[in-house]
């Protein structure tokens, strides 16, 4: 059977491009994924398809007959993912891993099913009883809780029965690599990123320099580390701090940012309009995209960032560390506190260099991330992948009718029944029905 390069694909993704990034990135990416590929349908794991209209942009096809749509799941930490992944225990496909620690979900799992002790059987089957006490240590200290995150990410649960990964870091790729059978597809790609405005001139020598955070603030985001470091330099009313996004614990982080002196220097806005938000990354100076621990995720953020040309504050870690020195201001995590003051009195002595720092990292993502390389390569995977399932587990319609011809009563055909669900499964249902007018 041959198979055209428009490679028939379900996509499973959160829907509320205003709620996730992920739903974002498949709002920006599914018209150009169906440049390359059969999009036949376009659901959030609960049977909601049309979102905003996605389907009648798209101009959904006619699946091709006899040959299945392949799956492909988006799976990261956003309770909003869980759908999704127990569709893909029904149906295996293609897992787009968005995390490589998806411990939260696994949590959320657990509690959904009325099973608690499930998320802890998972991590001690991936890394064995060894790490049993870190686990269960984990659910009341927060230091083994980033320890078991960073260290130990789980990950085995949500790839091992799909028939291929796609991971955005070299990071998650290796990992996966080291726990997977020998042989599985994991393929890195990109995250793919629009560089949609001009990079402004920005005068690195006024006073105040803006920072400016987006996103949810939580723990591992470091918003308290940079206060400490801000408190650090000899001219903390030189800059501001701007807050962006879900910031569910102004009271507590403006508490940490009085202690440090600088409370009245942070202005939060929460979630905006995204032509103000991007209206604010134009007249900003710096970007803080830290995070520790990382869950070993590519940053959207961070492509936002360099699009609108801004230098970024990120943490020497994860896919952040393989980013080129000259794209990024990297921060170690070693001495985190101390390489953030060092880095803003640099930005008030040498103001020039930061400019041209902003623009390579504008460059990179235009280079690197460009949405149709992105989407050209994941069609080629489901591609390969359609291929590989129709070489190894199809059924030949012959061969369906030759076991039919032995079989002399129910009872036989029930012995062959999960020959005849592969077939289903992989050929879909168009050709079961052919099967059966035929016989």
């Amino acid at each position: 059977m041959n198979i055209s390069c428009e490679s028939p694909v379900k996509w499973f993704s959160p829907l509320d491009a205003e709620a996730t990034e992920i739903a974002r990135y498949s709002a920006q990416l599914l018209p150009r994924l169906a440049e390359f590929a059969r999009v036949v349908a376009v659901d959030d794991g609960q049977g909601t398809t049309d979102p905003d209209g996605w389907n009648a942009s798209l101009s959904i096809p006619e699946p091709i007959p006899g040959v299945a749509p392949l799956p492909i799941y988006h799976i990261g930490n956003n309770p909003a993912h869980l759908p999704i992944y127990e569709q893909s225990t029904r149906e295996p496909g293609l897992v787009i891993l968005h995390d490589l620690s998806l411990a939260d979900l696994a949590r959320h799992i657990s509690r959904e099913h009325g099973d608690p002790d499930w998320w802890k059987r998972q991590l001690q089957r991936q890394y064995g009883e060894t790490i049993s006490s870190l686990v269960h240590r984990s659910e009341t200290s927060a230091a083994d809780y980033i320890e078991m995150t960073t260290n130990f990410p789980l990950f085995l649960p949500f790839v091992e029965d799909a028939l291929g990964v796609v991971v955005h870091s070299g990071h998650a790729r290796r990992a996966l690599l080291e726990r997977l059978p020998e042989g599985t597809p994991v393929r890195r790609l990109e995250l793919p990123g629009e560089a949609s405005c001009a990079v402004p001139h920005r005068d690195y020598s006024a006073r105040p320099l803006i920072f400016v955070f987006c996103g949810h603030v939580g723990p591992n985001r470091r918003l308290i580390e940079f206060f400490e470091g801000w408190a650090r330099t000899p001219e903390p009313a030189a800059f501001r701090l701007h807050l962006y996004g879900n910031i569910g614990n102004r009271g507590e982080l403006l508490q940490h940012a009085d202690r440090h002196g600088v409370s009245k220097l942070v202005e939060i806005h929460g979630y905006v309009a995204d032509e103000e938000l991007d209206s604010a990354l134009q007249s900003s100076h710096f970007a803080i995209n830290l995070r520790w621990p990382t869950m070993g995720e590519a940053s959207a953020s961070q492509l936002r960032y360099w699009s609108a040309g801004l230098p970024s504050l990120v943490t020497d870690v994860g896919w952040y560390a393989e980013l080129p020195d000259d794209t990024v201001c990297k921060i170690s995590r070693a001495a985190e506190t101390g390489d953030i003051a060092r880095l803003m009195q640099d930005a008030l002595a040498n103001p020039n260099a930061y400019q041209r720092l902003g623009e390579r990292g504008r460059e990179y993502l235009e280079q690197h991330h460009r949405p149709r390389d992105y989407a050209r390569g994941l069609a080629d995977f489901a591609g390969e992948l359609i291929q590989r399932r129709l070489a190894t587990v199809t059924v030949e319609k012959d061969l369906v009718e030759q076991i039919a011809g032995m079989c002399g009563d129910e009872g036989d055909i029930d012995l062959f029944s999960p020959a005849v669900e592969t077939v289903v499964a992989m050929m879909g249902p168009e050709f079961y029905q052919y099967g059966e007018k035929e016989s």
